[in-house]
């Protein structure tokens, strides 16, 4: 009888599930599990990690690591909860995680979401944390990545700066980044470890706590040491980690840059086709095709075709242009592009396209644009310095760093308004 009752407990467990079950080497794969302080060494932060449902013990693995912001956090269950770990619903190739099915061995990774108490992010504990997990789950160490919120912004470039100690960060994208002042500014030792780790910063110009100063310091001496980055302003005012509205594919898009870097490589850099899409990479290592073919990540000297469409609203195709790389035959709607060390969008031009160039707070060359066009804005004498902070353009154009007195771009097949925006902090 008792024997019945045993095997009749042993059958409700397995019918139920058991939320802790890990196959007895530290993960539940397809499934959140945590890591509390007494299963931990001492210094090593408490973590809820992420692992594939497909995990396969054999194969390396990439991990993103996402640091929060905010309060301290007591259990490693406040940590699950981020932008990364909400999309991770489930292990297809097509979901807004950063996956993409066109990156193939490319879209699988692991996700662990650390936690702590109230004060910043320790590069030692961070090294003490990368070190457990790679003790428990296969990582590759050459890809590493590191993103956050507000103190979890700040403990990016912390980490970031702190590489030193040995461990690798193959990108990095601070978010609303926090008090960032204790960082030496200008170009020493420790802010030039992120040299060769590309930065990414997303940051509201008018954040009241998280002020912008710092960040631009920063990436401006990331960019000296001879780093590469991007610097995205996020639309509106306040404290936030991300554009308010911003759908899933913008999201993917971030986390597929991450994951399309890897440490001591060239860095691979975006590519975005406005009117087209990118049909493969035919040159090139380590290609990174969004699952919308309408963005991808290349090294440099990468040759990929591309295509649009014979004709937009009644009119035919005209030409490619784009403020960097080479097309093979710009004329041919398609054709093959190749790939430089800076970001740059590809736009598709379209015959009779009339477009109209609106600038405040500055001037353009040339004042009246056609589509294709390379256009220089320069900020007004009178707003230079201390009453300019970025330029900002509706639609929104790739200017790689909005903060610049004088930008470049090229004009897209649209009216564009670009405005010189003054400082509030």
């Amino acid at each position: 009888m008792n024997l019945i009752k045993r095997c009749s407990s042993i059958l409700f467990l397995i019918v139920l599930g058991c939320p802790s079950y890990s196959n007895g080497k530290g993960y539940a794969p397809g499934k959140q599990f945590e890591y509390k302080t007494k299963d931990l060494p001492k210094g090593v932060y408490q973590y809820s990690i992420w692992v594939p449902k497909n995990y396969d013990p054999k194969k390396e693995y990439p991990v993103v690591f996402y640091l929060h912001g905010g309060g301290g956090r007591k259990f490693p269950s406040y940590g699950k909860k981020n932008i990364i770990s909400d999309r991770l619903i489930d292990n297809q190739n097509w979901t807004s995680a950063g996956y993409s099915g066109n990156a193939h061995g490319l879209h699988e990774y692991i996700h662990v979401a650390p936690v702590k108490a109230i004060y910043e992010w320790e590069a030692k504990k961070f090294k003490a944390l990368l070190t457990h997990v790679n003790k428990k789950v296969n990582i590759n160490e050459n890809r590493v990545y590191v993103t956050g919120f507000s103190m979890g912004g700040q403990g990016t470039w912390i980490v970031g700066c702190g590489s030193s100690l040995g461990y690798k960060i193959a990108a990095m994208m601070p978010l609303g980044a926090w008090g960032c002042e204790w960082v030496n500014h200008g170009t020493t030792p420790e802010t030039c470890m992120t040299r060769k780790t590309p930065v990414w910063v997303l940051h509201c110009p008018y954040d009241e706590i998280s002020k912008i100063s710092d960040q631009i310091d920063l990436f401006k001496n990331h960019l000296n040491c001879g780093g590469y980055g991007r610097f995205t302003m996020i639309p509106g005012e306040g404290h936030i980690q991300r554009p308010r509205g911003d759908d899933d594919e913008g999201l993917s898009m971030r986390v597929a840059w991450m994951l399309s870097q890897t440490y001591d490589t060239p860095h691979n850099y975006l590519v975005q086709t406005k009117g087209g899409v990118i049909l493969e990479a035919i040159e090139g290592e380590r290609p990174f095709i969004g699952d919308t073919s309408t963005y991808g990540f290349f090294e440099p000297n990468t040759k990929i075709n591309i295509t649009a469409a014979a004709t937009k609203n009644g009119q035919r195709f005209l030409k490619w242009a784009s403020l960097k790389g080479k097309f093979e035959d710009p004329k041919s709607r398609r054709t093959s592009y190749t790939t430089v060390d800076k970001d740059s969008e590809l736009f598709a031009i379209y015959e009779n396209q009339k477009v109209k160039l609106s600038v405040f707070g500055g001037k353009a060359d040339p004042k009246k644009p056609k589509p294709g066009d390379k256009v220089t804005i320069t900020i007004n004498k009178n707003q230079k310095d201390k009453l300019f902070l970025f330029w900002q353009s509706n639609p929104t154009i790739e200017l790689a760093q909005p903060y610049e007195n004088t930008v470049q771009f090229c004009m897209p097949p649209h009216d564009l308004v670009i405005r010189a925006k003054p400082k509030k902090y």
